[in-house]
């Protein structure tokens, strides 16, 4: 027998409610007049917490009081009141949905703050190069080393190695940091030497120091282009060593920009400026100028900067020189323009 005040469910030879203690003379079919209704503050924790995920969170607390009061209230009706899945809902769609939405959020900030931190190692591993660098100079009466010896020009790690003291993780840009032969890919691989030696940056070849009486140098010529010591003029808009796909190269202001943003291959021909062409920054790469300052390089710019003596930096793939943003290919025309 259901109490008709409170909906209690009695015995039913009760005579008074076991809950309010009111006089039973209704009879069972009597809850049936009662009607069972849907929890209005059920319902309401159920938007409550729906919204939640869109006001981030605002309103997740209300959602969740409600859903728990609504529940109470129904388990206290006797079978009068329904909803017992909106109240659930209500208290479970804000501490479950809340915060995957919010990381889907944050996720882009998240994945900036974490390329920033890399931009930031890369261009602390580069002073660390300055250092380097200045060191080997100062010891050689102001002069970098000729790039002899080691096959294709990698003598700077044999010669240098005493100034580094074998820390090869000065050798990997963070952002990149997988070798090409265990699946790297451009912007994000590593080179990789027959010596062992792995790594994501490179030496503008034209610093050397070539031996006189040569007439060029790994067959990079003329010889009166190598800068040869960092003792030079505007020393700030000469690169010495950058994110690279290969160990070294030697720009020249008529090279072609790659066709393709992943494009790498072991031999860059006459197009050496794609070794440092590389989109490992967001349209940047991180530089070691002459001067031993460090900064980030638009991969446009590139072409504008002084790599040897006669480097025109008004070329064909500068403003200056009449570069209109549909003649780079695709994957660079949105990339800020010099």
């Amino acid at each position: 027998m259901y109490c008709p005040k409170c909906g209690k469910e009695n015995p039913d030879d009760a005579q008074l409610c076991h809950l309010c203690s009111s006089i039973l003379t209704s009879t069972p079919a009597q809850v049936q007049a009662l009607g069972v209704k849907t929890s209005g503050m059920a319902i309401a924790a159920l938007i409550l917490g729906i919204l939640s995920i869109f006001t981030l969170g605002l309103t997740a607390i209300p959602a969740i009081i409600l859903g728990i009061i609504s529940l109470v209230i129904i388990e206290k009706s006797g079978g009068r009141l329904t909803g017992r899945g909106f109240a659930i809902g209500g208290i479970v769609a804000p501490v479950i949905l809340v915060p995957i939405f919010l990381m889907i959020i944050l996720m882009p900030a998240l994945q900036r703050v974490k390329r920033q931190a890399r931009v930031i190692a890369c261009q602390s591993n580069l002073n660390q190069w300055s250092l380097i660098f200045s060191m080997y100079t100062q010891d050689n009466n102001g002069y970098f080393f000729s790039s002899e010896g080691r096959d294709n020009g990698r003598l700077w790690m044999d010669t240098l190695r005493p100034y580094y003291r074998n820390n090869n993780k000065l050798f990997l840009c963070p952002a990149a940091t997988k070798p090409y032969t265990e699946g790297g890919q451009n912007p994000f691989g590593a080179w990789t030497t027959p010596e062992g030696d792995s790594g994501s940056y490179g030496l503008n070849g034209w610093a050397c120091n070539p031996k006189q009486g040569q007439t060029e140098l790994r067959r990079r010529g003329p010889i009166e282009d190598y800068w040869r010591t960092p003792k030079v003029q505007v020393v700030n808009n000469i690169p010495l060593f950058l994110d690279a796909l290969w160990v070294n190269a030697w720009p020249r202001s008529s090279d072609e920009p790659p066709e393709y943003e992943n494009w790498r291959k072991n031999k860059f021909g006459l197009n050496e400026m794609r070794c440092f062409c590389t989109n490992r920054h967001n349209g940047f790469v991180n530089g070691l100028f002459m001067d031993s300052s460090v900064r980030k390089v638009g991969l446009k710019e590139l072409w504008t900067l002084k790599w040897h003596r006669q480097f025109d930096t008004k070329g064909p793939w500068t403003r200056a020189g009449g570069v209109q943003p549909s003649d780079w290919p695709p994957w660079m025309r949105n990339f800020r323009d010099y």
